[in-house]
């Protein structure tokens, strides 16, 4: 399910294609899956956020706390649009 399913949207328009030097970066956007390599997030209310969930859950709360902020993204740029 991707951002535009969530509401029923549109897709959103790719912001560009993967080259050769992008797959360096760490973050890479596939088709049904993000990766995410060697990714330092320096912001103190989501390190404090994730310092509370147990450490077999921390992949799982950070993948729910992208789902909720994305439908969150998508929903405001819906509410912009009008």
């Amino acid at each position: 399910m991707d951002a535009a399913d969530m509401l029923g949207n549109e897709p959103l328009e790719p912001i560009a294609t993967l080259t050769e030097r992008d797959a360096d970066r760490p973050i890479e956007v596939l088709s049904t899956s993000v990766r995410i390599r060697e990714l330092t997030i320096e912001r103190p209310a989501i390190a404090a956020y994730l310092e509370h969930i147990a450490p077999d859950k921390l992949d799982i709360a950070l993948v729910h706390a992208l789902e909720v902020g994305v439908t969150e993204l998508v929903a405001r740029r819906e509410r912009f649009k009008k």
